[in-house]
């Protein structure tokens, strides 16, 4: 039977649920763990006094059985683009509530699809509830209240200290793709690093480049702005490297390719260190402008990346919890409001 204040977050032993987890405890909060590597969740759920199941996502009336009791699903297993389709399948025929903290376009798109299916289980669909993509989503939303007529849309963050070897492995996946852009309400395809822009900020140019970004699908649906870009800093010497690999990247396509580099990853990429996680921030800036050519920009000063995704996505699950959802695919700003992000300790909102 299923029980309101039950759920799941699944994949605690990655190295995002594993943070989100033991952030949940300290909040008094008590989330199921689950995943496919039994030693790790038994020895974390163990230590955190945690009910805990294990079970990997082969096989629909499996997952269904595992997560019937539950009202809600924190979905932390990347990659995605290969992990979300049987855990939303199984919550649209549970009625359990999925949540999840990706960034990946594709991923947005196929449970965009879903909307409807949602509708009818009465349950919602809310992917991206980390840094991707709850503080980019906000800040577009609240520069779209700044001007309703607004027609482009760029966002642009640093301040990324490292990556999780769950991101890296959904960044190879995306990688032989090109970059994203919103042109008239439609996507489209454009080359690595053919878009870039410049960032002025405490006396010092950064070179920004477009990338694949969430809310190059979501932010249109959110604001309704038909042009967006999403850039990212990247230094001169990453830059040449990202245009050498670029012409191998055709072959992650392949799937043992792409399953070979995954593997890899996931034996080298650790993350960043605690120390990195508490020191660092993100800094995100938005710009709209409209057909007469005004511009207004924002800039949003938060939390290094994984510890900002760890208080959003709790703070995501809390409301849901609570009862604060809409059925069917949402995004954070357009359920939770564009303040959303401001309710999370550490965050500044910048008018420039």
């Amino acid at each position: 039977m299923k029980r309101a204040s039950n759920w799941m977050i699944y994949g605690a032993n990655g190295y995002t649920g594993e943070l989100i987890a033991r952030k949940a405890v300290s909040l008094g909060l008590k989330p199921i763990l689950a995943g496919r590597n039994a030693e790790k969740i038994t020895r974390l759920a163990h230590e955190l006094t945690l009910e805990n199941r294990i079970f990997s996502l082969v096989g629909e009336h499996t997952i269904m059985e595992r997560i019937e009791d539950c009202s809600l699903v924190l979905h932390c297993a990347g990659p995605f683009a290969e992990t979300a389709e049987p855990m939303v399948k199984a919550c649209l025929a549970t009625s359990t509530h999925y949540l999840d903290i990706t960034g990946e376009i594709p991923v947005y798109q196929l449970l965009h699809l879903k909307h409807q299916e949602a509708v009818k289980a009465g349950i919602m669909l809310l992917p991206g509830v980390g840094f991707d993509i709850v503080p980019t989503d906000c800040l577009a939303l609240m520069l779209k209240e700044r001007m309703p007529d607004a027609l482009y849309l760029a966002l642009s963050f640093l301040g990324l200290g490292g990556v999780s070897a769950g991101t890296l492995k959904s960044a190879l996946g995306q990688l032989p793709y090109g970059s994203k852009i919103r042109r008239n309400g439609e996507l489209v395809s454009v080359p690595h690093l053919s878009l870039s822009r410049t960032v002025h900020y405490k006396g010092r140019d950064f070179r920004m480049y477009s990338i694949p970004w969430g809310d190059v699908y979501t932010a249109y649906l959110t604001t309704g702005i038909p042009n967006i870009e999403v850039y990212t800093y990247f230094s001169e010497s990453q830059a040449n490297m990202m245009s050498l690999i670029t012409p191998l990247s055709m072959l992650l396509r392949i799937e043992p390719v792409l399953k070979a580099a995954q593997w890899l990853a996931g034996m080298t990429q650790s993350g960043p260190s605690e120390e990195t996680r508490q020191k660092e921030r993100a800094i995100i800036w938005g710009e709209v402008q409209n057909s007469s050519g005004k511009k207004i920009l924002a800039r949003l000063e938060t939390p290094e990346a994984y510890q900002l995704t760890v208080e959003t996505a709790l703070g995501a699950v809390q409301k849901v919890l609570r009862g604060s959802y809409q059925a069917g695919f949402q995004t954070p700003a357009k359920v939770f409001g564009s303040q959303f992000i401001m309710e999370i300790p550490g965050v500044s909102l910048f008018w420039e």
